[in-house]
């Protein structure tokens, strides 16, 4: 049927186009600054405590008491952004240092290396690819956690994947799904589990069996999803999520390379070769300071700029070329680093209007309801919808478990529960709530609109969250702490 024979609500349903990811969360951003108008201002009373992060102001439970109203004005919502980037500059740092290292080595062909060496060695068996970097890369964030080193990841896989036949999606699903639900499910996290151990006063990191159960059934669950996908892909192309925006994607990746056809061969040289290797043996190396020393976003930021600069002398760049990459691979990543700091706003305008604690305290006396059997599964769902207003595993954990810790033993559930919870559930939507920065980022860098991972990982979510429910249960009712 020829365009203009089409239904004109058909035509407009095929000519919508999904809201620029700065379009949400300005929405947010307004949408919070209105609600500082309802929702009335209170707080909590804070005490400072060392913990696995550091010097911490933990909220005092059973302390919550209203103040004097603090509605965002115009000069609250306008400089919400500026502050949201303050609040925000670790990752920021982070994210222009990893697009500064993605840069450097990119340019100096080790990636276009990595890839054909990598698609060589797997021949014929393309399809081990995907499961064995989601379940190394899982494993790796479940001691180390840092979710966001997904940002480093993409600008590997999505060159190695298009080359494979898959698409950006898959490429995409296995640098955010690898980090994120190692991260989520980690047994050693320290913002998460090992701070939320030490508030509900038991053996840091104790219960580990239980969470190395869950992490493998869920890994397991996250690679058969990838894969049925990928294949599907693999198979009809057109199946996939992303098929119109790959074919922009892998002509500005051909274009980089200087390829007039994706068949030719790449020839390096043997100082690429040894920058490579270089790689191969820093990279590992810097895992092992990230986890031995629980180095922050600014240090991790340092090791992979210098891990860059160190592979493109052995390249043979000189000190100009390198500042040119360095200058050109901070520019890839801008837009990303620019989203972490506006997707911090969101939390900065609540605390400017002091709605936050008020929404913990409702969240708290909803709780206090719930018949005890179903207390830790209803924790979880609440710590998974709250992460959209407090992304990040040390800020919900700072925030909500000193409040939940009591109530569970009111309740009478058991604490390793409610660490479970609080850890699962907080973070299984960090990968869903746009105003998580570094997960934005990612979908900008690999131009999958936000809607259409929503379509991918939604029912994947849907399935990860009733297999930590049974796990809950299990856990509350049978009092599981191996």
């Amino acid at each position: 049927m020829p365009k203009q024979d089409l239904p004109q609500s058909a035509q407009k349903k095929k000519n919508f186009k999904m809201p620029d990811i700065y379009i949400i969360l300005g929405i947010f951003i307004l949408l919070m600054a209105v609600l500082t108008y309802i929702v009335p201002s209170g707080q909590y009373d804070r005490h400072v405590v060392e913990t696995v992060h550091g010097v911490q102001n933990l909220v005092v439970a059973n302390t919550y008491h209203a103040v004097e109203p603090h509605p965002a004005g115009w000069l609250e919502i306008i400089t919400a952004i500026p502050y949201g980037f303050e609040r925000a500059a670790g990752i920021v740092v982070l994210t222009f240092m990893v697009g500064a290292c993605m840069g450097l080595i990119k340019r100096a062909g080790l990636i276009d290396l990595g890839v054909q060496r990598l698609s060589r060695a797997v021949g014929q068996s393309e399809f081990l690819v995907a499961p064995v970097l989601m379940l190394v890369l899982s494993l790796l964030a479940a001691f180390i956690g840092v979710p966001e080193l997904s940002l480093a990841y993409l600008p590997v896989f999505l060159p190695l994947f298009y080359r494979l036949g898959y698409d950006g999606m898959t490429a995409t699903a296995v640098a955010l799904l690898s980090p994120c639900m190692g991260f989520t499910f980690g047994i050693t996290i320290p913002g998460s589990v090992g701070m939320g151990q030490q508030i509900a006063q038991v053996t840091m990191f104790s219960g580990s069996g239980l969470r190395a159960v869950v992490l493998a059934v869920v890994i397991l669950i996250s690679i058969v999803y990838v894969m049925v996908y990928a294949a599907r892909v693999k198979k009809d192309p057109q199946k996939s999520l992303t098929y119109d925006t790959d074919i922009e994607v892998k002509e500005k990746l051909a274009a980089e390379e200087g390829e007039k056809s994706g068949n030719r061969e790449l020839v390096f040289t043997s100082r690429q070769t040894w920058a490579g290797i270089s790689c191969l043996v820093m990279f590992p190396f810097a895992v092992y300071l990230i986890l031995s020393m629980n180095l922050g976003f600014e240090a991790i930021g340092g090791l992979f700029l210098t891990i860059g600069i160190i592979a493109a002398i052995i390249a043979g760049k000189t000190a100009q070329e390198i500042c040119d990459d360095i200058n050109a691979g901070m520019r890839d990543l801008m837009v990303g680093a620019l989203l972490c700091g506006v997707a911090s706003a969101i939390a900065v305008v609540m605390d400017k209007g002091v709605i936050t604690d008020t929404i913990v305290y409702w969240l708290e006396q909803l709780l206090a309801t719930t018949p005890p059997a179903l207390s830790a599964i209803a924790i979880f769902w609440e710590q998974a919808i709250f992460n959209a207003l407090i992304p990040g595993a040390t800020a919900l954990t700072i925030l909500t478990m000193p409040i939940l810790s009591p109530l569970g033993s009111l309740l009478d559930v058991s604490q390793q529960a409610i660490v479970s919870a609080n850890a699962w559930g907080g973070q299984l939507t960090d990968i869903f709530f746009p105003t998580s920065g570094f997960f934005v980022a990612t979908l900008v860098i690999a131009k999958v609109e936000y809607t259409k991972w929503l379509r991918f990982y939604t029912p994947l979510m849907l399935v990860l969250g009733a297999v930590c429910c049974a796990a809950l249960y299990l856990q509350q009712q049978f009092n599981l702490n191996f």
